[in-house]
């Protein structure tokens, strides 16, 4: 049987034997979301053999594979190119060309246009395999003390106040856990909101996960809004917020500080 997106081997109108069409396959790889030896042995094996990776931020996947003394040809795949990039692509993968996609830190496709490059290699019959990696969201969510059963993630919130509000209203009643990438500029906002809409619940705020300026800060929207006033600009923001009915016990809401666990990751 003939490899997906490829054809039997046959003759032409000349009764020569034709050439069998065999696509080459699009690689969705995960990469660290901060300290750079959270990567599999699996992905660096497949960026090393790769013909070319298509990558959110060049820059930041340089200085991941120069880490790992690796080099690759890399090509840029973001916001501002990706409709371009896309036929581009899937021309090298037509001609039997392996393309790896990687955003510029985590899981691809999760809060940046990989789906698009995805969706259009599976019309095009070509192969497209996983390569499972750090995602921001599970990491958060497992350190938060919340449950994970069910979560809710947003990676673009409203950016105006009265936006928000009348979005989160949505999740008064919600018993899932909500999970949320944030802006540095945006957090102070973000806990005002929540302190107005769902003052009751319980949020792990995460920075910079898996750096040595990793830090974990647990409390009530209200107390969190002076522990977090400030922010180094740059940091990398997931905020995590318990589903309704938990960890809302109601006798300790006033007066009760927020916590923080500085998490120093290795160097």
């Amino acid at each position: 049987m003939a490899r997906d997106g490829s054809q039997q081997n046959g003759r032409n109108l000349h009764g020569q034997t034709a050439t069998p069409c065999v696509f080459g396959t699009l690689y969705i790889v995960g990469t660290p979301i901060g300290h750079p030896d959270d990567i599999t042995l699996r992905a660096l094996a497949v960026l090393q053999r790769v013909s070319i990776i298509a990558s959110e931020d060049p820059r930041a996947t340089q200085r991941l594979l120069a880490h790992h003394g690796m080099t690759a040809t890399l090509t840029s795949y973001g916001p501002l190119n990706h409709q371009e990039k896309v036929p581009l692509l899937l021309q090298r993968l037509t001609q039997g060309q392996d393309v790896a996609l990687v955003s510029d830190n985590g899981t691809p496709v999760i809060y940046d246009p990989g789906s698009q490059l995805v969706a259009a290699a599976h019309h095009a019959g070509i192969p497209v395999k996983t390569i499972p990696g750090p995602s921001a969201i599970t990491a958060a969510t497992a350190i938060s003390g919340f449950s994970g059963d069910a979560i809710l993630f947003d990676g673009q919130l409203p950016s105006t106040r009265p936006q928000l509000e009348k979005y989160l209203c949505s999740f008064r009643s919600e018993r899932r856990t909500l999970a949320f990438y944030v802006h540095p500029g945006a957090l102070t906002r973000l806990l005002k909101a929540l302190a107005q809409i769902l003052p009751m619940r319980q949020v792990a705020i995460a920075l910079n996960l898996t750096t040595s300026q990793e830090a974990l800060v647990r409390g009530r929207p209200k107390a969190l809004l002076s522990a977090m006033a400030r922010i180094p600009k740059h940091s990398t923001v997931t905020v995590v917020v318990a589903g309704d009915g938990a960890g809302t016990d109601r006798k300790r809401v006033r007066g009760t500080p927020p916590r923080a666990t500085p998490l120093h990751g290795d160097k």
